[in-house]
């Protein structure tokens, strides 16, 4: 029994290190909503040499519609990297009373360092709900954009990842408490409103939402999922940048 539970943890941690390194984003997407099949196509056309995570619950639901565009079609489905963060993702889940696919989202695009991407109108009252901060849009943007803007959002977990998880695995070191996360949590809003800027070109005080900042720190504080939190879960609370893909882009 032993030995069965060994291989299946290290299929999965060998699965996770192959796929992280080229991955440049986790989708989510409920394909019966209007329009959305359109931008994921858009979004495969466009972005096909880009490596995209798409989360457990969605290739569950649309596996053979998705099939063809998985194993780096550029979709990869992804996986919790160890147990431990299978586990918190359900506890999340549970405490939250959030659609499951939306804790997966946020807990695999930051433990696959990756920004989230979310296709459709679905899931958006959710997520400003939870939001820390937001960069809003004016115009429309062209392809060029998008994908400048993309990478941009790379940029923004990738810069910030290292720094998130420390102090968040310093906080569970020194025994986790709601007063030292609380701490985290509101450094983190100087460091978003900083990173806030690298989308410039396109920010603007209204408009349609292009990005949302969700501070995984303030996640588990608001759902009190903090107290049982081990070093492992580290990596699924960093800053997690969201950006906002419409229906029907052609």
């Amino acid at each position: 029994m032993l030995l069965l539970y060994m291989n299946v943890y290290f299929m999965s941690f060998a699965r996770y290190a192959a796929i992280v390194k080229n991955l440049r984003g986790v989708v989510l997407a409920d394909i019966d909503e209007d329009g959305v099949w359109s931008s994921v196509m858009w979004l495969v056309n466009r972005f096909r040499y880009r490596d995209l995570g798409i989360v457990p619950s969605v290739v569950k639901r649309y596996r053979s519609l998705l099939e063809r565009y998985l194993n780096g079609n550029p979709f990869r489905e992804l996986v919790s990297p160890t147990d431990s963060i299978q586990i918190f993702i359900e506890r999340l889940g549970r405490a939250s009373g959030l659609p499951l696919e939306v804790v997966e989202l946020l807990a695999l695009s930051s433990a696959y360092i990756s920004p989230a991407i979310v296709i459709g109108n679905k899931y958006s009252g959710y997520l400003k709900e939870i939001s820390t901060d937001v960069v809003n849009v004016c115009k429309d943007m062209d392809t060029n954009s998008w994908k400048l803007h993309l990478r941009i959002a790379d940029y923004t977990i990738l810069d910030l990842y290292e720094a998130s998880v420390e102090e968040v695995l310093n906080a569970i070191e020194k025994g986790v408490s709601r007063q030292l996360l609380e701490k985290i949590s509101d450094g983190r809003r100087s460091v978003i409103e900083a990173d806030k800027k690298r989308y410039w070109r396109i920010a603007c005080d209204s408009g349609k939402p292009f990005l949302y900042y969700i501070d995984m720190v303030n996640i588990v504080l608001r759902y009190d999922v903090y107290k049982d939190l081990v070093a492992d879960h580290a990596a699924c609370l960093s800053i997690v940048p969201v950006v906002m893909i419409p229906p029907n882009m052609k």
